[in-house]
């Protein structure tokens, strides 16, 4: 894929740093983690006898998107979200006095308690936050740690997509649930790793029924998916371009739009609505623009326009230029408009104001797209003619040339028996299906559905990281049958502590050469 840069090899996480995580962010996750866990404990008794508010329920969902984000909190939207979880904790805990005849709880004295007293500024906040994982190191494992980490990171997935079901007026009082049980569970002094993995592994079911979910609502909107044409061409006009993968504000944002003569270019997942009918509607939306999360500094810096950030955007843009960088989400940076009651008008102001594309480029078009029953068709036909007796799927593709040459490399390789079946490259052979799914995570889930039925053995490799990669590969790993290969991700998506436990607590494998991971394959 072309972008109007011109090293498409540039990767600005690597070379700016921009996608690490910096010690004040974790210090503050820490406050509000702990606020959700102590949280959870009452909601899930109110939930139980149906008396959880509805305006509460939205709020943990965002708090949980936000305390478990990688991108920095400023003082102000910090101390919103802790003003409102104080306030909501009252609401609770007093809804769970009247109800119940005893509070289970009293012996905590919440609102005398640190958490309450110590949460006044941002400083406080900070020092109560490193004091809070001091506390956490000292009695806990490591590993037991990371373990509680990567089950906020699948509680962070479930969230979101909650949220996500709920723009297309879908409420999941199962996911919900999950929800809870993994915020009452993440800070608990339980050190049996098993009884922790087995948590994590319900929540990661419970997170691909939620992508199913969410894949039906988008085709109950948008029209099936199918094939279409996506331009990196840029045309002479004023430009928005919009980020992230949350398609439904895509929408939203399109239609305030629309009466205007300003032009809609996608990054990054965003790229998907473009296979959905529905959109094809829309003239101004024009195209693809840029590398995705892995390029952000250099997508930014060079779009002539305002950029907006759509909800849990993993994007961190510390490092990024000001002015023109919006965003629709409940956690907002330094430096970046916040858009309020869906109010458009900053940004077509911005984009009027800014260059926009002079001259316009020619890039190249890129034709993408799924049938996803033909899709299932052409595996039975494969499956069905005795020829394979293992199978690969290649998830979706990370640009860096590293991971183009390991995938050629690795095809060479492998047995005639064993059926490759690919969302990122196409290689014409007998063994290979390639499915241009483009960045739809969500399609991978469904074939996969279709895969497990076989019961053949499989080997997932999952090469680019995004908020459903976790949650995704601990969902495969719960496969007797699958074995889960697991490319390099930014400290953004997964720090490299958490990689390693992945690894060594799931038993999660790590892309490593074509020649070794080939042999491993054809000797199962």
């Amino acid at each position: 894929m072309k972008n109007n840069s011109d090293n498409p090899q540039y990767n600005s996480c690597v070379s700016k740093g921009i996608c690490s995580v910096n010690p004040r962010t974790t210090a503050l996750q820490n406050v509000l983690i702990l606020y959700l866990h102590l949280f959870s404990k009452y909601c899930i008794k109110l939930f139980e006898k149906n008396e959880l508010d509805t305006k509460i329920k939205d709020f943990i969902l965002n708090a949980t998107a936000i305390a478990v984000a990688n991108s920095a909190f400023t003082e102000y939207a910090f101390m919103t979200v802790i003003a409102k979880l104080q306030e909501n904790m009252v609401l609770v805990i007093d809804k769970y006095n009247e109800i119940y005849n005893q509070d289970d709880f009293k012996g905590e004295n919440l609102f005398d308690s640190d958490i309450f007293k110590n949460c006044k500024d941002i400083i406080d906040a900070i020092k109560l936050g490193e004091r809070i994982f001091r506390e956490i190191i000292t009695v806990m494992p490591s590993e037991i740690y990371d373990l509680y980490n990567i089950m906020l990171i699948v509680a962070k997935s479930i969230s979101i997509n909650l949220l996500e079901l709920k723009s297309f007026g879908i409420e999941d009082s199962e996911g919900f649930e999950t929800l809870l049980n993994l915020l009452d569970s993440v800070r608990v002094n339980c050190t049996e790793k098993n009884t922790i993995k087995d948590i994590i592994q319900e929540g990661a079911r419970c997170n691909t029924d939620l992508m199913i979910k969410l894949y039906n609502a988008r085709e109950a909107r948008y029209g099936k998916q199918g094939f279409c044409e996506v331009s990196y061409s840029t045309t002479p006009s004023k430009a928005v371009l919009v980020v992230g993968s949350n398609i439904r504000e895509l929408e939203n944002i399109l239609e305030n739009l629309k009466e205007t003569d300003i032009d809609i270019y996608t990054h990054d997942e965003m790229m998907v609505a473009h296979t959905y009918p529905y959109f094809h509607k829309y003239s101004h939306l024009k195209g693809q623009y840029g590398y995705g999360l892995e390029n952000c500094l250099l997508d930014f810096s060079t779009f002539p326009g305002p950029i907006i950030l759509t909800k849990h955007s993993l994007h961190n843009i510390e490092n990024l230029y000001r002015g023109r960088l919006f965003t629709t989400d409940l956690n907002f940076y330094k430096g970046v408009v916040k858009i309020e009651n869906d109010n458009f008008q900053p940004v077509i102001e911005a984009a009027e104001l800014a260059k926009g594309f002079k001259n316009g480029r020619v890039c190249e078009t890129i034709n993408i797209g799924y049938n996803l029953e033909e899709c299932l068709n052409l595996i039975d036909e494969k499956l069905s003619s005795g020829k394979y007796k293992k199978m690969v799927i290649f998830g979706l593709k990370d640009y860096a040339d590293n991971i183009n040459n390991y995938f050629e490399n690795l095809v060479k390789r492998l047995d005639k028996d064993v059926l490759i079946i690919s969302f990122s490259y196409n290689v014409n052979q007998e063994n290979f299906l390639y499915f241009n799914t483009c960045f739809d995570y969500y399609a991978i889930v469904r074939v996969s559905e279709k895969l497990l039925k076989y019961k053949i053995s499989m080997n997932a490799f999952l090469p680019k990281c995004n908020r459903n990669t976790v949650a995704e590969l601990l969902y495969f790993n719960a496969f007797d049958i699958v074995n889960v290969y697991l490319g390099i991700c930014e400290p953004i998506t997964i720090n490299p502590s958490l990689i390693n436990t992945l690894s060594q607590e799931f038993k999660i494998n790590l892309i490593s050469t074509p020649q070794k991971d080939a042999e491993s394959i054809n000797n199962l």
